[in-house]
């Protein structure tokens, strides 16, 4: 193997780094857009459409590889796949952000990033979070509201600059918010958020007692955020 295959082969550290994670339609793309009034700037090459007015905040390579991390962990694909898009994130002098869906693959970015990672989790009750996936077209995603919204405390737990924050709670714009960014040094704008974008509200969808019990859960790690 060529030194150059060798050198792609070993996973690159990543610089100042903010994750965005959320499972769809719990407001991930909105937690974006207040770390961008902040000054950090995002990777993406996914632009708006009528469901996501200001952008969906995503880069194309960070949503496959996700699904593959998950799949198979670190095959040499994945891994160079990962120091490309590490590489990216690093060419920004100031913080970088990087919106994740897939929650479980957020721990391959914590092995790398380490000091420099923070992270921002935003979740969304279950009901609305279902009938606002069905409303834009998404029946089935590869990992139910229940694993990846389990997976965000796994990930709080294990990322120590981050905070959980509940959609609901940004969109009433509680002070609640500023001071939970605060705490990731993050000075946000709250006229980020327009509620005329809001989809779904009170759904009478049907939820299993366990995804309550997550969302409560949830809730919890979200009272922590905001003291």
């Amino acid at each position: 193997m060529s030194e150059e295959k060798k050198d792609d082969l070993t996973p690159l550290k990543l610089g100042k780094t903010v994750i965005v994670g959320g499972h769809p339609r719990s407001g991930t793309s909105l937690a974006c857009q207040l770390l961008e009034s902040a000054g950090v700037k995002f990777l993406s090459d996914i632009g708006k459409d009528m469901y996501n007015k200001e952008g969906y905040y995503e880069y194309s390579l960070e949503k496959e590889l996700s699904k593959r991390l998950i799949d198979q962990a670190m095959t040499e694909e994945n891994t160079r796949d990962l120091n490309k898009i590490i590489k990216l994130l690093n060419e920004h002098e100031g913080w970088s952000g990087l919106k994740v869906v897939l929650i479980p693959a957020i721990f391959y970015y914590r092995h790398v990033g380490r000091k420099n990672l923070k992270a921002v989790f935003i979740f969304r009750n279950p009901a609305d979070s279902k009938a606002s996936m069905l409303r834009r077209g998404i029946s089935q995603f590869k990992l139910s509201w229940f694993d990846n919204n389990n997976a965000i405390i796994a990930a709080y737990e294990n990322i120590p600059e981050s905070i959980v924050i509940s959609y609901e709670t940004v969109m009433e714009k509680k002070p609640c918010v500023e001071r939970a960014f605060r705490k990731l040094g993050f000075r946000i704008d709250l006229n980020r958020i327009k509620s005329l974008y809001r989809t779904q509200k009170n759904s009478g969808m049907i939820v299993t007692k366990e995804e309550m019990a997550v969302y409560k859960k949830l809730k919890e790690l979200e009272k922590k955020s905001c003291k």
